[in-house]
C-alpha cells in the first residue's frame, strides 16, 4: 500500500488530508460523486449520473501509482473524512503521457482546493516519469478552462462542445512553484521532497 501522506490547510483554514486512492475508497468515492452538484457531475463525467456503476468505480480506485495516479483530499474536520476533491492521471499505453482529470466538491470551490491537487498530481506525475497530461473539458466549464490556462495549458483540439487541453508536467510545477500566495502548495512540494529522501515508491 502507498502510505504517503500530506496533511495541509485551505485557504479557509479548513485542515485536509492528502493521500493517494485506495481500493477500499469504493464507497468514499462514491459518496463524494453523489455530494458534488448536478453541474459539476456533468463538468467531471459528461453525464448526470448520481450513481457510479460498479464497473466505474472499480476502475477509479485501481491506482497502481505508476500507469494509475490518483490523490485523494479528506476533510479532516469530518469524523468519516469524506474525500472532497480527487485528482487522478491514467497513463497512455506505452506513452509518458496520461489522462488528468480533476472534480472537487463545491462547498470547496474557491479554497485553493484545485491548485493543491494539481500540485499534488503534478509532482507525482513528474517521479513517475509521466512529462505530459491531457485533459477533455467541456467548453461550457469555464472555471476548468482558466484553471488549465494558469497552469500552462493550452488548447489542441475543440469541436465547440468539447476541448483538449494539454500540459507539460515540467513547465505546471514550475508555473505553480511561482505563483504568490503558495498556501497549502508550499506543504505539497516539502512532502515530495521528503517522499524523494526517505520513502521508496510503494504502488499497489
Amino acid at each position: 500500500m502507498d502510505n504517503r501522506a500530506i496533511y495541509t490547510s485551505l485557504k479557509t483554514g479548513k485542515r485536509i488530508y492528502l493521500r493517494p486512492v485506495r481500493p477500499q475508497d469504493g464507497l468514499r468515492i462514491r459518496e463524494s460523486i453523489a455530494n458534488l452538484s448536478d453541474e459539476s457531475r456533468y463538468f467531471r463525467f459528461f453525464s448526470g449520473m448520481k450513481k457510479v456503476p460498479d464497473s466505474v468505480l472499480e476502475r477509479l480506485v485501481a491506482v497502481d501509482g505508476v500507469d494509475h495516479l490518483a490523490w485523494a483530499a479528506l476533510d479532516l474536520a469530518e469524523h468519516d473524512l469524506p474525500a472532497v476533491g480527487v485528482v487522478r492521471a491514467v497513463r497512455m499505453p506505452g506513452a509518458q503521457k496520461a489522462e488528468l482529470a480533476i472534480a472537487t466538491l463545491d462547498a470547496y470551490h474557491n479554497t485553493g482546493l484545485a491548485r493543491i491537487l494539481m500540485a499534488t498530481i503534478g509532482c507525482d506525475c513528474a517521479d513517475a516519469g509521466i512529462d505530459t497530461l491531457e485533459a477533455n473539458v467541456l467548453a461550457e466549464n469555464r472555471k476548468a478552462r482558466s484553471l488549465f490556462k494558469v497552469l500552462g495549458g493550452t488548447c489542441i483540439q475543440s469541436d465547440g462542445a468539447y476541448m483538449t487541453y494539454s500540459f507539460n508536467v515540467a513547465l505546471m510545477n514550475t508555473l505553480i512553484t511561482a505563483m504568490d500566495g503558495l498556501d497549502g502548495r508550499r506543504d505539497v512540494f516539502a512532502a515530495f521532497d521528503r517522499f524523494a529522501a526517505y520513502q521508496p515508491r510503494l504502488a499497489g
